[in-house]
């Protein structure tokens, strides 16, 4: 037996939802990440040229992957969620997000758009997700832990949130566009190959993008961009883009919308630590106890019974995607 057989075999042996764990973990790693590399890009690209040109570095690293489970796609069944996932994930989630911090401070964007999981959490029954008094505690104590970790301990911030500010209204819309592609996740991910699906959101957003950032001249500025940025963009794709989506959307297949996208609660914490390290950005006891009441709460959430809505779901559909896509 060749060693990836081999390898093959001895992770097929572990529980799924125990990989499904293991990488949501290594996603929440990559996504944080992505920040941090984001700074090196940010310095000598524009925000909407670095997306544009991260979608497309993404989509055709995908792409082979993609063409090899062709065969166990479902066109038919998962043509119109895809095309709303590529509506919300591939355009106008990046734009909005980009026309929001333009607008409003970091803090606010940011503290915003980590409503995401919880607004995921009410929309979840949608697709036949049910609450949990356990998960709704579990999301409550997550978010309030992010809360800490995004302000630095200053929740006066939060009594700054107000209708009259532009950029905040972009920023939840932000949020709830993100919540919505993950919604049309569920009903995507039973019938086509993990890599396929973000091949195709990442393959047309970038077309997307690319007409948006026209007036910044995105090739002039890849062109002109340093050995430095580049390689910092390109470990933003590898890691954020095609890793940390491989292992979110197997871990929609295997465990559920709720269980999964509550993982994002860790990233704040994990870029704190990693800005600390790589930044020399300071670490304030507040983010300490933030970062710890954000890993309570995704404990919480995904020691939650599984509703009834999942479990027959997903004996609806046996095989991982992720499986089918390696």
């Amino acid at each position: 037996m060749s060693p990836r057989r081999l390898i093959a075999a001895r992770v097929a042996h572990i529980p799924r939802t125990t990989r499904a764990y293991v990488g949501l973990c290594l996603a929440s790693l990559a996504w944080a990440s992505a920040f941090i590399l984001g700074k090196f890009v940010l310095a000598e690209l524009g925000a909407l040229t670095a997306a544009a040109w991260r979608h497309l570095l993404a989509a055709l690293v995908l792409l082979p992957f993609a063409w090899r489970g062709r065969r166990a796609a479902n066109w038919q069944a998962a043509l119109i969620p895809l095309a709303f996932m590529v509506v919300c994930g591939g355009v106008l989630y990046p734009s909005v997000f980009f026309a929001a911090l333009a607008r409003t401070s970091a803090t606010n964007t940011s503290l915003l758009i980590a409503l995401n999981p919880a607004l995921t959490f009410l929309l979840a029954p949608l697709v036949g997700e049910s609450y949990s008094r356990r998960g709704v505690f579990g999301i409550a104590l997550a978010l309030s832990g992010a809360a800490l970790v995004i302000t630095h301990g200053d929740l006066s911030v939060l009594m700054s949130l107000t209708s009259a500010h532009t950029g905040d209204l972009l920023a939840f819309t932000a949020a709830v566009i993100w919540a919505s592609f993950n919604i049309a996740a569920r009903g995507v991910v039973g019938h086509l190959p993990n890599a396929m699906t973000n091949a195709v959101v990442y393959g047309i957003g970038c077309a997307g993008l690319f007409a948006l950032a026209a007036p910044q001249h995105p090739w002039v500025q890849v062109a002109n961009a340093s050995p430095g940025a580049l390689a910092a963009l390109c470990g933003m794709v590898v890691l954020s883009s095609v890793l940390a989506g491989q292992f979110f959307l197997y871990g929609v297949h295997a465990v559920g919308v709720n269980r999964t996208v509550v993982f994002v609660y860790i990233v704040p914490v994990l870029t704190a630590i990693g800005s600390a390290v790589v930044l020399g950005e300071a670490l304030l006891p507040a983010q300490i106890v933030g970062g710890a009441a954000v890993l309570a709460g995704v404990w919480v959430t995904t020691r939650a019974p599984a509703a009834a809505g999942h479990a027959a779901s997903h004996r609806r559909v046996e095989s991982p995607v992720g499986e089918r896509a390696a």
